[in-house]
């Protein structure tokens, strides 16, 4: 029997009091001493990021993302954790879906798990990336990106994601957790915009495109058919001319006609036969590219709630600093720990001062016949 069995889960009822809203009202998330706020406050957003420390195997939600390696076939530190939770039967699952590159995501089902799904991404290695002179935010940004985009069109609208790439990958952990929050806000503001403007206006922008290329296409090859065509009437100009010299010459000279439309035909060949090929490459290419849109399925439903879980052996500080960069306190009524000893200690002199006047009229009351300055 697993251990697994005897713990409890928790709900996604359970982890709302841990929404950024929450944390800011009850003072355990402090923005006076985080990082300069770089978004402006929303409350939407505010309401739909949840930052909580715990066992992500226990999450009751839709999806849970998991810091994979390429081979998806389990491994150390959250990859290791859920995959001894979910069973044997995930590792069963992964073998048919041939592995992830990085920056990909890859979709399972639960199996043991109380959440839903299982979404596979495998992290930059920190390191590697560096000595080689590349970016490696540029595909942790895509792990969060292509996670949310496999989640949305699996039908999950709540999704936990951990610190990915900042185990054995070497992936600083302020560094990662600065993409991640960078990364789900420009999500979730792409979102409201798409819910904003509807999928309707897109499609149409995305039909029109597709129209307008079919319409260069079919120009460039009426234009080609022009060109040729205009070759062809010259020569035959060219023939009318000579068949009319030709009636003045001697007959000894008309052999020399049927050799003018010979080489018109030399040039005529190979023209089409170049021309033929690049046409047929350049209508497959259009033709590959809206196939590869309609390869993947569309957005079931919407992201309503992202989870930021550190695990246990993470240190939550590093979210706590960076949160409120990217999800400032909406609430002006919020004050922070610094907010808060500032005011107070702008409080206190006047209070001391006030407290000195006091005792100064207190004294003079008790001995009216002494004057000041005696």
């Amino acid at each position: 029997m697993y251990s697994y069995y005897r713990k409890p889960s928790r709900s996604l009822e359970d982890l709302e009091p841990q929404t950024l809203t929450n944390l800011y009202q009850s003072g355990k998330l402090d923005a006076s001493i985080a990082q300069p706020a770089v978004s402006p406050p929303s409350v939407t957003f505010n309401d739909q990021v949840i930052l909580v420390q715990m066992d992500m195997t226990r999450m009751a939600i839709d999806a849970i993302v998991n810091a994979a390696n390429k081979s998806l076939l389990g491994g150390g530190g959250i990859d290791g954790a859920i995959h001894s939770a979910a069973g044997p039967g995930l590792r069963n699952e992964c073998l048919d879906l041939n592995g992830c590159e990085t920056g990909e995501a890859k979709i399972t089902s639960g199996h043991r798990l109380p959440a839903k799904h299982i979404i596979h991404t495998v992290g930059p290695i920190y390191y590697d990336y560096k000595d080689e002179g590349r970016d490696p935010a540029k595909l942790l940004k895509a792990c969060y990106v292509n996670s949310l985009d496999v989640a949305r069109r699996n039908g999950c609208s709540s999704v936990a994601f951990p610190c990915i790439s900042t185990g054995i990958y070497g992936y600083p952990g302020d560094e990662a957790a600065r993409v991640a929050c960078k990364t789900v806000r420009e999500y979730l503001e792409a979102q409201l915009e798409e819910s904003l403007f509807g999928p309707e206006e897109e499609e149409e922008k995305e039909e029109t495109a597709d129209a307008e290329k079919e319409e260069t296409a079919d120009a460039e090859k009426e234009c080609g058919e022009e060109k040729v065509a205009t070759v062809e009437g010259s020569d035959a100009k060219e023939e009318v001319v000579e068949g009319a010299k030709g009636e003045e010459k001697p007959v000894e000279e008309t052999p020399e006609t049927p050799e003018t439309p010979e080489t018109p035909e030399t040039p005529e060949t190979p023209e089409t036969k170049e021309e033929k090929p690049e046409d047929k490459a350049a209508g497959k290419e259009e033709e590959e590219k809206p196939k590869e849109k309609e390869a993947q399925p569309p957005f079931l439903c919407k992201i309503e709630k992202v989870i930021f879980c550190v695990f246990l052996d993470k240190d939550l500080a590093t979210y706590e600093d960076t949160v409120p960069s990217f999800f400032p306190p909406a609430d002006p009524s919020v004050e922070g720990a610094i907010d808060k000893l500032e005011r107070e200690a702008s409080e206190k002199p006047a209070t001391a001062s006030n407290n000195e006047n006091t005792n100064i009229n207190d004294t003079r009351e008790a001995n009216p016949s002494e004057k000041p300055g005696q």
